[in-house]
C-alpha cells in the first residue's frame, strides 16, 4: 500500500553517515518504536477497565474514585507524554480537525464555574483532558490498519486473561452474586466484559482481510471475543453484537452501484421499520421471555426522573461529573428518593452528557458526531478496502451502546479514547484526498521511527 510520512521534525538529530553509528542509531529508534506501542497497548488495555476489580480491591465500590487505579491511569499519560510533547505539531493539527468535540471539552473543563461540586469537576475535568489527549495523539500517529492492531493486541489479551481468570481463578473472574454463573473475567462487571468484547469481535472482524497469511488470528480473536460475550449472559452486548453485523452488510451495501444499492437499502428500511414496530408491540412480553424486567431493570421510570433533572439546568448543566457525586447535597439524592434506589448513572450516555454539561454540550457532541459521521460515509463509498468501514462502524457502536449505558466524555475510558481518535483521524479529514493512500498500490512503506510523522 501506499505511504506517505510527513518530513521529520526539525528538532529530530540527523541520522549519522558512518555504517556502525547509523546502525546503533536505527536499533535506538527501533526500540522507541516498539516501547512506543506497548505504552499505547497497555493503556488502551487499561483503560478497558482490565484488571481494576484487582488493582482497587474486590470489594470496592466499582463506579468510586479509588487512589490505586488513579494512580495507574496517571501514571500511563506521565509515561507517554514525552511522545506528544515530541508530536505536539501533529497532535495541535488533529484536534483541529474536529473543533466540536475539543469545545466540548473545553465546556466541561469551563464547566468549574457553575458545577455543584466545583472541586471534583476541576479535577475530573482535567483527567478529561488527558484521556482526550491520548485519543488525539492516536490519530496524530497511527494509521487504521496500525491503531486497530494495537487495539486487537490490548482486547486480544484481556480476551485470554478473561478466560484464564473464569477458569482458573473463578474467585476473580465468575460472578457469584445475583448474577452467578455470569462470567466478568478480568473486568467488573458482566455487562463490561460484554461491552467490551463486542468491540473487540468487530475490531477483529474489520482487520482480518488486512492481516494476509495471518488471517486465522483476525478468525480466532473474533470468535474469542464473540464467545466472550456469550459467557458474559450480557443480553444488551448480544443485541449489540447481532445489530453491529447487520450493520457491516449494511453500510457495504453504500459501495454498490446505485441499481443494486438503492433497491436494497429500500428492502432494509422497509424491513427494519417493519421489525421495529413489531418489536414495540411486542416488547413486553419479550423482554419477559428474556429474563429482563420490561422497565430494563427499572431505567425508563428513572430515565423520566433524569429528564426533569436536566430540564431545571438545560443549558449547561450541573458541571462535568458533578451529579452523580457521592455527597449528602448531590442532586443525585432526589433522584434515588423518588426512585428508592440509587444509582451511579443514568444508563444512557447521552442524559449523562445533559446533566453534566446540560444541552448545549449535548449539541455540540451530536454536531462533531454528525460531521465524522458524514466523512465516514465517505470514506466508504470512495474505496473498497476493508479499513474503510471502520469509523462508521465504531461511531454506529458508541450512538447504540449509549442509549443504555453511560459512557460519553468519560474519563480514563477505552472507549472515549477511540472515539477522539476516530473524529479526529486523518483519514476523515480530506476523505477525498486521504483514502488514496488506502486505495492505491505502491512500494512497501518505509519504516517509522519514534520521531517520525504519522504512520501511514
Amino acid at each position: 500500500m501506499a505511504t506517505r510520512l510527513r518530513p521529520q521534525p526539525a528538532f529530530a538529530p540527523a541520522r549519522p553517515r558512518h555504517p556502525r553509528q547509523a546502525a546503533l542509531y536505527d536499533a535506538a529508534l527501533a526500540v522507541l518504536d516498539r516501547a512506543e506501542a506497548v505504552i499505547v497497548v497497555a493503556g488502551l488495555f487499561l483503560f478497558s477497565s482490565a484488571l481494576a476489580p484487582m488493582m482497587a480491591g474486590m470489594e470496592a465500590d466499582p463506579t468510586a474514585e479509588n487512589a490505586t487505579l488513579r494512580t495507574v491511569y496517571t501514571s500511563v499519560y506521565i509515561v507517554l507524554f514525552p511522545w506528544i510533547l515530541v508530536h505536539w505539531k501533529e497532535v495541535l493539527a488533529a484536534a483541529t480537525h474536529n473543533v466540536w468535540t475539543m469545545a466540548l471539552v473545553g465546556l466541561g473543563v469551563v464547566s468549574t464555574a457553575w458545577s455543584v461540586a466545583p472541586d471534583v469537576t476541576q479535577r475530573r475535568g482535567a483527567a478529561w483532558v488527558l484521556t482526550t489527549l491520548f485519543g488525539v495523539y492516536l490519530a496524530a500517529r497511527y494509521d487504521t490498519r496500525t491503531l486497530l492492531k494495537l487495539i486487537a493486541t490490548a482486547l486480544g489479551v484481556a480476551a485470554v486473561m478473561s478466560v484464564v481468570f473464569s477458569i482458573a481463578l473463578p474467585a476473580y473472574g465468575v460472578h457469584s452474586d445475583v448474577h452467578a454463573g455470569a462470567w466478568r473475567g478480568v473486568y467488573p462487571q458482566k455487562n463490561t466484559l460484554g461491552q467490551v468484547m463486542v468491540l473487540g469481535t468487530v475490531v477483529f472482524m474489520v482487520l482480518r482481510p488486512s492481516l494476509g497469511r495471518w488471517r486465522w488470528v483476525g478468525t480466532c480473536g473474533a470468535a474469542l471475543c464473540a464467545a466472550l460475550v456469550l459467557a458474559s449472559t450480557s443480553k444488551t452486548a448480544l443485541v449489540i453484537l447481532l445489530s453491529m453485523g447487520a450493520l457491516t452488510v449494511l453500510f457495504r451495501s453504500l459501495r454498490w452501484h446505485f441499481t443494486l444499492a438503492v433497491p436494497f437499502l429500500i428492502a432494509c428500511v422497509m424491513v427494519g421499520g417493519s421489525m421495529a414496530l413489531w418489536l414495540a408491540a411486542k416488547a413486553e412480553g419479550l423482554l419477559t421471555a428474556m429474563g429482563k424486567d420490561p422497565t430494563l431493570t427499572g431505567r425508563t421510570p428513572m430515565w423520566g426522573i433524569v429528564w426533569e433533572m436536566i430540564m431545571r439546568r438545560a443549558g449547561l448543566g450541573y458541571g462535568y461529573s458533578a451529579f452523580w457525586v457521592s455527597r449528602p447535597d448531590s442532586p443525585a439524592r432526589e433522584v434515588a428518593q423518588v426512585l428508592a434506589w440509587e444509582t451511579p448513572h443514568a444508563h444512557n450516555g447521552f442524559l449523562d452528557l445533559a446533566l453534566q454539561v446540560g444541552l448545549i454540550g449535548v449539541a455540540l457532541f451530536l454536531v462533531g458526531f454528525a460531521a465524522a459521521a458524514v466523512r465516514g460515509v465517505k470514506l466508504l463509498r470512495s474505496t473498497h478496502d476493508a479499513l474503510g468501514v471502520w469509523p462508521i462502524l465504531f461511531l454506529s457502536y458508541i450512538f447504540l451502546y449509549n442509549m443504555t449505558e453511560s459512557g460519553l466524555g468519560a474519563r480514563h475510558n477505552l472507549f472515549w479514547v477511540l472515539y477522539a481518535a476516530t473524529v479526529c483521524s486523518w483519514i476523515l479529514r480530506r476523505p477525498g484526498a486521504e483514502t488514496r493512500a488506502i486505495t492505491e498500490p505502491g512500494p512497501p512503506p518505509a519504516p517509522v521511527h519514534a520521531h517520525a510523522g504519522p504512520r501511514r
